[in-house]
């Protein structure tokens, strides 16, 4: 089911957008770009097909980008507070009209076989509480030949990420520390295979083909 909201008010987009400034000057001090860093990921992402799928969507950078470079996306998530947050960031750069939003969990996806071309999950991986679930489910719903674009911290990354949150009075969860390299070990299970890797801007970021 799609997820929709009331129209928002301009006090609410500003709260936002404060807020998401507020944090991108945080990461910069640290020493990460999230601009640039969502800029690299998606660049694995090119030639952009009609149809992506951005899993684990947060506060919907990747969905924004790949909206900006003309794509249709559908993002799911699992948090509302989430989903609020890209939409509003949607709403705020003009790309909510390019952008679908679904609150679902990437192990049980809501879409038909062989839906998408290109799928993104970033900074999903060490989040996933069960990430065995979520590689057949991306499998299911590419099409022959469709791509998978997965990126995650590299070990500074996490550790800079500490730092940050740390910096707001708390840690930050890994629940089982799935890795890049632990998905890519699996991608044979699923008829997959992993035709590029990458490390830039504090990412590892691997993509994959299916068969």
């Amino acid at each position: 089911m799609i997820w929709k909201t009331a129209v928002p008010e301009r006090s609410e987009l500003e709260k936002d957008r404060e807020y998401r400034d507020m944090r991108n000057e945080q990461f910069l001090r640290h020493g990460i770009d999230r601009d640039g860093m969502t800029s690299f990921i998606v660049d694995s992402a090119e030639p952009l097909p009609g149809q992506v799928l951005d899993i684990g969507t947060g506060r919907g950078f990747t969905a924004i980008e790949l909206a900006r470079r003309g794509a249709d996306v559908t993002t799911v998530d699992m948090s509302e507070e989430m989903l609020k947050s890209a939409w509003l960031h949607a709403v705020e750069t003009g790309m909510a009209d390019r952008i679908e939003f679904h609150l679902a969990d990437g192990g049980d996806l809501p879409f038909e076989e062989r839906s998408f071309e290109v799928v993104t999950m970033v900074n999903v991986l060490h989040h996933l509480e069960n990430p065995e679930a979520v590689l057949p489910e991306i499998a299911r719903v590419l099409i022959p030949g469709g791509r998978l674009i997965v990126a995650d911290f590299t070990d500074r990354g996490f550790d800079i990420l500490e730092k940050i949150h740390g910096e707001d009075g708390h840690s930050h969860d890994k629940h089982t520390g799935e890795t890049v390299d632990g998905f890519a070990s699996r991608l044979d299970d699923v008829g997959m295979k992993c035709v590029a890797r990458d490390r830039r801007f504090h990412q590892y970021v691997m993509v994959a083909e299916k068969g």
